[in-house]
């Protein structure tokens, strides 16, 4: 008659796969099992062995400090989203008080060097005629700004981070050393198409900080400024 031990030794291997698929589809299992919860032993990161409830518990807290950090970041990025909104609707509220072309220039750069912290700037006016219109806006031919900064006019979307020299010298013109990162954005007219109408200008802003201005960075905001440009601008471009 063969014995417990023989029938064990008889016993095809149980496959490790198997126990955890059965574990996984029982998880209910380990109910009214105190004592086997408590004789499991895992093996812990840092040598030695745990209890399965002693690892169990040791994740959850892995859980909770990555879901801490996922929720910190989010915090930040409400704050810096928060405090880009206000600084585009104090522009936008200067831009919309201001009663002469004098005042709407000088609000758009309280506003660059104030709360955006720029220290270059240029709006180019696209128009037949050359000239300067103040120390940071004058006007020329879009055919002649796309033999220099071509990709940026092209560019359906705001654009971020470092430029090539040849892109910061024509838009910062003396300002260009001093200029590590940068945001560049589109002024066009207001269209009904989703492309937006015609462009009528290109607005920089730079700064000496190379991690202010990245690629990864969200254009929302830059892009709403230059739609609100859109439609103020045109109102200030009469003939100098």
């Amino acid at each position: 008659m063969p014995t417990p031990k023989s029938l064990l030794q008889q016993a095809p291997a149980l496959d490790p796969n198997h126990i955890a698929e059965y574990l996984a589809s029982h998880r209910d299992f380990f109910i009214d099992r105190d004592e086997l919860l408590r004789n499991l032993q895992l093996p812990h990161i840092h040598g030695g062995d745990v209890s399965l409830v002693e690892r169990q518990v040791s994740l959850l807290r892995e859980r909770n400090r990555d879901i801490r950090k996922q929720l910190d970041a989010l915090i930040d990025a409400g704050t810096t989203n928060n405090d880009i909104f206000a600084k585009c609707q104090r522009l936008v509220l200067a831009l919309l008080e201001a009663k002469d072309t004098p005042a709407f220039y000088a609000a758009l750069e309280l506003s660059f060097k104030r709360d955006f912290k720029c220290q270059a700037y240029s709006l180019i006016v696209f128009d037949d005629k050359a000239m300067q219109i103040n120390h940071f806006t004058y006007s020329l031919p879009e055919s002649d700004a796309r033999e220099h900064v071509g990709a940026l006019i092209k560019s359906k979307k705001p654009t971020l981070g470092v430029l090539r020299s040849s892109e910061r010298d024509f838009l910062f013109r003396q300002a260009s050393e001093k200029v590590q990162s940068a945001a560049v954005m589109s002024v066009k007219a207001p269209s009904k198409t989703a492309g937006g109408g015609e462009q009528i200008a290109l607005l920089a802003i730079g700064s000496i900080d190379p991690n202010y201005f990245q690629a990864g960075m969200g254009t929302l905001f830059i892009g709403f400024i230059a739609d609100v440009l859109a439609r103020q601008l045109p109102s200030h471009l009469t003939p100098h």
